[in-house]
């Protein structure tokens, strides 16, 4: 089987989860004795290209990465041009002619634009769409405000482009869709044209043999955060709840956060909490085999957070909030552990239980 994968980024150009979980799924194909194509938005210069690409789409007007810190003028060009762009045609036209896919797949489509999931339709192509995001009601792909609070509602600006995007992709949609949760399928079926469509799809808990390390009688429980370091994933009210559990000098507990992101000063700047910068491979690896319970304190709706997948891959507890997909992904074992998103007294209770029993996953 010939597939043709799209998604926006592809490794080693990572920001998030899904480009992560479309590259090990196209690993997984290759094994399988599949051929697999990407097409993908150009990566920044000097980023090597993943020999699978076969078509790359200029990012316009600025890459997805830049996006926090563009002014509002060229974000209203952004939102526009991921409206309609014929790049994204001319690439997938390639590709097609290429590979000639029995099946196109595509994931996290922003900045490729409306015509990712339209374009395989109107030229004949079977497609499955895997719904990583809110992009399709969304204009930031988050249901958050600018200012990182959670939208209890779609914004005018964000139901005006949206109701443009959606109107687009009705007429060539995809045959499948392929929610990463139940709360993102639910997010969905306000879009009459997408319920038939909707199916839910964990990603795959995949076990790994890591080496973890055992933790001596009478060391400190170690919590870790991995992920962006942002309002909306929880990060302040992670340090707060920290703080109030385990006060400067307590001995009982440490806090490791690896990330990037706009609060990346304030975790450097936090007494309790050791910031390992950003980690990946063989770093990451090792910082999980240090972790005992990791925290995944989203307050946006985080569709499947992948560092729950992780985390249960290698036996380590969870403490996550109510909030998107998470509670729906933690082990069984850790649904005592969940907290409202963003209250930090919940938060810090739950980490006082988790020090001093850690579930056994």
């Amino acid at each position: 089987m010939r597939v043709l994968m799209v998604s926006n980024l592809w490794p080693p150009e990572i920001l998030g989860g899904a480009e992560r979980m479309a590259g090990a799924l196209a690993d997984r194909l290759e094994a399988a004795g599949h051929e697999v194509g990407v097409v993908t938005l150009a990566p920044p210069a000097g980023t090597a290209l993943d020999p699978r690409v076969v078509a790359t789409v200029p990012a316009f007007p600025y890459p997805i990465r830049d996006a926090p810190t563009e002014p509002a003028p060229r974000r209203a060009l952004f939102h526009a041009a991921d409206l309609h762009r014929r790049a994204t045609a001319r690439a997938l036209d390639y590709a097609f002619a290429e590979l000639r896919p029995d099946v196109v797949h595509s994931h996290a489509v922003q900045g490729l634009s409306t015509v990712a999931l339209t374009h395989p339709a109107r030229r004949g192509y079977a497609h499955v769409h895997t719904i990583h995001d809110y992009w399709l009601l969304c204009q930031r792909n988050s249901l958050v405000r600018r200012d990182g609070t959670p939208c209890d509602a779609l914004c005018t600006g964000c139901a005006l482009v949206s109701g443009v995007r959606n109107a687009s992709v009705r007429r060539a949609a995809p045959d499948v869709l392929l929610a990463v949760s139940k709360a993102v399928a639910l997010a969905h079926e306000r879009l009459p044209w997408a319920r038939d469509r909707l199916r839910v799809l964990y990603n795959p808990v995949e076990v790994v043999a890591a080496a973890r390390q055992r933790r001596a009688p009478g060391a400190p429980v170690t919590f870790g955060y991995l992920g962006r370091l942002a309002a909306d994933k929880g990060v302040v009210t992670l340090l707060a709840a920290f703080a109030r559990s385990f006060p400067a000098g307590d001995a009982g507990a440490r806090l490791l956060v690896a990330g990037r992101g706009p609060l990346e000063r304030d975790v450097r700047s936090t007494a309790n909490a050791e910031y390992r910068g950003w980690v990946d491979g063989a770093e990451k690896e090792a910082l999980l085999a240090e972790v005992d319970v990791v925290v995944v304190p989203s307050e946006w709706p985080d569709p499947a957070p992948l560092v729950v997948n992780e985390a249960r891959a290698r036996g380590i507890a969870v403490v996550g909030a109510r909030s998107g997909g998470i509670p729906e992904l933690v082990a069984p074992e850790c649904e005592p552990l969940l907290f409202p998103a963003g209250d930090v007294p919940a938060l810090s209770d739950r980490l006082v239980r988790a020090a001093a029993a850690p579930p056994v996953v």
